[in-house]
């Protein structure tokens, strides 16, 4: 089993995450194991989430909604900075891709490029 990490921005400074179980694609999303509010940060969700996955080699990572990529976990503890920002342009590239259906995320995401 892999974990998957998804991570939502709530406001200006505030984060969150939950980690749940991978599951087979015709099964329902599984329920998250653990949920945090309230990180300042998507590093800090990064740092805080390394912390609950140490037992994990890698995790697969979502951010609002979207597929961003997988991580070593020993990676999130070390640089946790540098990997929220790898995350964040993956996902403005992903978003660039998507047809104009979603013009109001953009635009969300267009002031939230820095990780602080």
């Amino acid at each position: 089993m892999q974990p998957i990490l998804e991570i939502r921005k709530l406001g200006e400074h505030s984060y969150t995450y939950t980690v749940s179980a991978t599951r087979a694609q015709d099964e329902p999303l599984a329920e998250a194991c653990y949920v945090d509010l309230g990180l300042t940060s998507f590093a800090d969700c990064l740092r805080d989430a390394a912390e609950a996955l140490t037992y994990f080699p890698r995790v697969h990572i979502r951010y609002e909604g979207l597929c961003v990529g997988e991580e070593m976990v020993t990676r999130l503890v070390r640089q946790p900075d540098a990997v929220a920002r790898e995350l964040l342009a993956k996902y403005l590239d992903a978003l660039d891709s998507v047809p104009a259906a979603m013009p109001s995320q953009q635009e969300a995401v267009a002031a939230q490029v820095s990780v602080r």
